[in-house]
């Protein structure tokens, strides 16, 4: 049986997206790790070598990067709007299950065992 969200949180605070999966895990995604392994046909789901642009006005930095907006694709899909302007990645629940950043999804990643 695949493990979907039960509930998704855009701004779960400390700058991450929160996932509550069917299966009781819980993951916590930081924005940048996120967009880092962006899956869309340009990403690739690699992590971006580029710097973020600053902008017209450098002497007002950069904005930190979040999403601006989510929406569910059917029942498999999550896409992220970010306010950088990219919105092509589309993030499969199993995709994103996949890239979970916590020690006990490491832990299985190392091990070969799937989430």
């Amino acid at each position: 049986m695949a493990v979907i969200p039960r509930s998704i949180k855009l701004e779960a605070g400390n700058d991450s997206l929160s996932v509550q999966w069917s299966d009781g895990h819980v993951s916590a995604y930081p924005y940048r790790y996120l967009r880092d392994r962006c899956p869309c046909a340009t990403c690739g789901g690699k992590p971006s070598t580029g710097a973020a642009s600053s902008g017209p006005f450098p002497m007002f930095g950069v904005k930190a990067l979040k999403p601006g907006r989510a929406e569910l694709v059917g029942r498999y899909a999550l896409q992220i709007f970010w306010n950088d302007g990219h919105t092509t990645g589309i993030y499969a629940f199993d995709y994103l299950r996949s890239l979970c950043p916590c020690a006990e999804c490491a832990e299985k990643q190392e091990l070969g065992v799937r989430n």
